[in-house]
């Protein structure tokens, strides 16, 4: 899970000479009014009298995104020689201003009413996602996907006819077949119940029977086997956040932290006695009343790194296990590396597509902290460490006190570009290319551990490992930190 709808535009450039104010005396360069366009992610943004409308555009489409006051962003918004930036969490927004919005995004033009007229034709929405990916998709040659070949194998699948299951089942296959975690489409519950319904309908009882064979006897969940993990090793520990933080001592004075969201941290005031089900509904709910939950976030992880770095400073060697998380914002596992880090470091580069090529590169670095635990830290990887998890792996590989335990990481690192279609359905597609300082991108291939455990990169071999691992010998990547600490 990444990022947040604003944090999908990105990076960084001063570009006020493509359009000079000078050109035109009776602009102010400096005013937030006016018409606005992303550097790279297809956004288009209109601001008048302290409001804006923010909608995704293509070639052959304009969609309303979001709107509201620009007060809720505070000293964040900033206008300088026609360039606006927008700060949200590490990255920096840029958008430079154009002289009008493209005639489709405007209402009394026959674009807009053709396209309006359109919204809901399957063809054209196919042809919206498949614009957006060809403008702005990060990796179809790491992911060995040919474009060209891709359209004309799905593109004929859809005509004038086809339903709305049919669509998504069409579109849900092709993005599929990306083998991209940051990559999915959302319909409504309606729509995706009736695919599914089709694609059962559609399978033969050959494959069906095929299927129920390789089906693993017991499906394990990585919040189930995190649970366990930290039953065996730290029984009397600290649970908070419904399992999403937990902490205690080892034998021989070995911290543990076990990190298994980088969101659902916010103090929220939800129970922890909740099921984990329960806890994830009532948390996505409030999520839906708040101004700033990247503020949430970072104020409960920091709440709650207060106690863990008090009741864990003492020890002379940390155990950070990410293994089981899949990831939520970037800023919260940077914001636990800020507590293990004595100074400001640069830690990895990230830029967008845009066009043929890239944006300029933005740096990102990690705060430091003056009492920073500078003790012996092994960080636990695996294949379901993932997402914003990896942006703390990455960060991590610049802090010289910490050794990566476990195995490669998922590989899934770009902010999800979160985009809508003319018929209102969402999706999100892989944009940005992060790098070491190296200039190595890991996307697809995941962090290698600077010791290798050996885990499976399927989620039930993996997860069944670690269980029954529980109950022989104990954990591998734990036991393996307990004897390098010891060896040193």
């Amino acid at each position: 899970m990444k990022k947040s709808l604003l944090g999908n535009f990105t990076l960084f450039i001063l570009i006020g000479s493509l359009f000079s104010c000078q050109s035109d005396k009776k602009n102010d360069c400096n005013t937030v009014d006016g018409v606005w366009k992303s550097l790279g992610y297809g956004r288009i943004v209109k601001i008048e009298a302290g409001e804006y409308l923010l909608a995704d555009v293509t070639s052959i489409s304009c969609v309303p995104m979001m709107e509201g006051s620009i007060a809720e962003f505070g000293d964040k918004l900033k206008v300088k020689n026609d360039t606006l930036s927008l700060e949200n969490g590490i990255n920096t927004y840029y958008f430079i201003r154009v002289a009008d919005a493209p005639a489709i995004c405007k209402k009394e033009t026959l674009e807009y009413k053709a396209a309006q007229a359109k919204a809901n034709d399957p063809e054209y929405n196919f042809e919206v996602l498949w614009n957006t990916f060809k403008d702005h998709y990060a990796y179809f040659e790491l992911r060995k996907v040919d474009p060209e070949k891709m359209y004309a194998e799905y593109r004929p699948k859809i005509n004038q006819e086809t339903t709305d299951a049919e669509l998504f089942l069409v579109l849900n296959e092709m993005l599929e077949s990306f083998d991209d975690g940051h990559i999915g489409i959302d319909a409504p519950d309606e729509i995706e119940e009736a695919a599914m319904k089709l694609y059962d309908e559609e399978q033969s009882a050959d494959d069906q029977e095929e299927a129920v064979k390789e089906a693993p006897k017991e499906r394990l969940r990585n919040h189930e086997v995190s649970a366990e993990v930290a039953k065996k090793y730290i029984p009397k520990g600290t649970y908070v956040k419904n399992g999403n933080l937990r902490w205690g001592i080892l034998k021989d004075n070995i911290g543990y932290l076990q990190i298994n969201q980088m969101m659902g941290l916010a103090d929220y005031g939800i129970s922890d006695t909740l099921s984990y089900r329960d806890y994830w509904m009532a948390y996505f709910e409030k999520l839906e009343t708040v101004e700033n939950d990247n503020k949430d976030e970072l104020e409960g992880i920091n709440q709650s790194l207060d106690s863990i770095m008090k009741d864990l400073g003492n020890t002379d060697a940390l155990i950070i296990d990410v293994r089981f998380n899949g990831g939520g914002k970037d800023e919260v596992g940077m914001a636990v590396l800020t507590r293990l880090n004595d100074k400001e470091r640069m830690v990895f580069t990230k830029k967008g597509k845009m066009g043929d090529g890239f944006t300029p590169i933005n740096s990102v670095t990690q705060p430091g902290t003056e009492n920073a635990y500078t003790k012996p830290i092994y960080l636990l990887i695996g294949p379901e460490a993932a997402s914003a998890t990896e942006i703390m792996a990455l960060s991590a590989m610049s802090l010289p006190n910490i050794t990566t335990i476990g195995s490669r990481t998922e590989g899934v690192f770009s902010d999800i570009l979160d985009r809508s279609l003319p018929n209102g359905w969402e999706f999100g597609l892989s944009s940005e290319v992060y790098q070491d300082l190296q200039g190595k991108n890991y996307e697809g291939m995941g962090i290698p551990p600077d010791i290798e455990i050996g885990y499976e990169r399927d989620t039930q071999k993996f997860l069944h490992r670690v269980i029954n691992g529980l109950a022989a010998d104990g954990d591998e990547a734990i036991e393996k930190a307990i004897e390098i600490m010891k060896e040193d």
